[in-house]
């Protein structure tokens, strides 16, 4: 039988079709079996896809969750830092965002790396939120750092920016080397103690002896101890002085006197054991912050008045220089400006032991105001332009009498700056503080 090349098929072994054309065979490659294998690898490909898809698509509502956290402390801060809101609840608030907003450096960097995650991985959302946050951040972090710069300037005061950058939380409130503590005095059963550190370097003064530096801490004359100050008081002894932190009988064992004769006889003590403490009578400091520093200024402006005798007996309480940080001047004043009305009147009316109607005299003789005359010690008051518990317009009714006393004095309002200031350690207020403590220091010199 004859077959035609032209037309004559023909299998192989696999099952492929042989096609004779123009008397050749050409082979026809099988497209089965590949296109099977084909499929197979593209399917696994699109599941692969989904599932990484799937993954990519679980992931964005957590990383716009974090963002949406960040962003509301962001809002928070903003909020608490820029409007006063007159409630105890915000104006406490207030008083940790607004002493700690440099902390707001670690937010920004936290909500940049947020908004660069969210962005490699496609999240619209959580990206634009993270982002705006960390403008908003930096914004609260720059605005008070430039006004604080500019505030340096003003005050001649030299900052450094790279410690306020890398300056830790309430640093250096350990307690220094070389404190010994003493008890000052006894009141009734308790024992009145104060922290001495001695002044480092050489003594500035021709005789060897150094000036003194006593610390009065604060806490609404209810709370706090005198390792509030070990920060302050080893910052004095690294500057020559003879640095003291001092107890005093807090509420309720404490009235309108008491407070203010504790800290006279602390300075009593020092002064008759001066030669102890190689320290120069006639240069004393006062130094409080807050409650501390109400005291620290009724210490100093009652010196003889017998309303106001020491715990203990002492000849002479007299100091130098009174320094006072956000202290209350006068307490009819003290709660007209605060956002915290009611925990400021009721923090006063339990140190006077009433209402100003029930304690008429004892209210007028408890602030500081009214006991300015000529002859006071030099006194520097700083404040936080910001502070909505003790309001700023407490140092200037004192820095108006002071004036009109002839009293030397200076008064440093810090832009920005709220109540507690100076909590950590390295930022520009405190820098600020610091450099017009020194100042000071160098005017009051005799």
């Amino acid at each position: 039988m004859t077959t035609d090349p032209s037309t004559s098929r023909a299998h192989d072994e696999g099952g492929t079709a042989v096609v004779g054309t123009d008397n050749t065979l050409a082979a026809e490659t099988t497209t089965a079996p590949a296109t099977t294998a084909a499929g197979t690898a593209a399917a696994t490909t699109r599941a692969a896809g989904a599932a990484a898809t799937g993954k990519r698509r679980r992931r964005p509502w957590v990383l716009t969750a974090l963002a949406s956290v960040v962003g509301v402390l962001a809002v928070l801060v903003t909020v608490l830092m820029t409007v006063p809101v007159p409630t105890t609840a915000t104006a406490l608030a207030t008083l940790a965002a607004d002493a700690l907003h440099e902390g707001t450096l670690i937010a920004v960097l936290v909500a940049v790396v947020l908004a660069v995650i969210a962005r490699r991985r496609r999240a619209r959302a959580a990206t634009l939120i993270a982002g705006a946050s960390a403008v908003l951040m930096a914004v609260m972090t720059a605005v008070p750092a430039v006004a604080l710069v500019r505030e340096a300037d003003r005050q001649h005061v030299d900052v450094s920016i790279g410690r306020f950058l890398t300056h830790g939380l309430v640093q250096g409130n350990g307690r220094p080397a070389g404190t010994e503590t003493l008890t000052y005095a006894t009141a009734g059963s308790t024992e009145l103690k104060l922290d001495h550190v001695p002044g480092r370097g050489p003594a500035r003064d021709p005789g060897g002896t150094r000036p003194a530096m006593v610390y009065v801490h604060g806490g609404g004359w209810k709370i706090g101890e005198r390792s509030d100050g070990y920060a302050w008081s080893k910052w004095f002894a690294e500057r020559g002085y003879a640095a003291f932190t001092i107890d005093y009988r807090l509420l309720p064992h404490a009235d309108w006197q008491t407070g203010p004769g504790d800290v006279k006889a602390a300075v009593g003590y020092i002064r008759d054991n001066a030669a102890r403490f190689g320290v120069d009578p006639s240069d004393i400091t006062l130094f409080g912050e807050s409650a501390g520093g109400h005291l620290a200024m009724m210490a100093g402006y009652t010196e003889g008045d017998p309303m106001f005798p020491p715990t203990a007996p002492h000849a002479d309480t007299s100091v130098r220089r009174v320094i006072s940080f956000y202290g209350t001047t006068d307490l009819d004043d003290v709660t007209a400006h605060s956002t915290a009305p009611g925990l400021i009147r009721s923090a006063s009316r339990e140190y006077v032991g009433g209402t100003p109607e029930q304690r008429p005299d004892a209210w007028t003789a408890s602030s500081p105001l009214n006991h300015v005359r000529p002859g006071l010690p030099a006194t520097l008051s700083v404040h936080g332009a910001d502070d909505r518990l003790i309001s700023p317009s407490q140092s200037r009714l004192l820095d108006r009498a002071l004036a009109d006393a002839g009293v030397p004095h200076r008064s440093v309002e810090l832009p920005w700056a709220s109540h507690l200031f100076d909590l950590t350690r390295g930022n520009l207020t405190t820098q600020i503080a610091e450099g017009v403590i020194q100042q000071f220091d160098q005017q009051t010199a005799r």
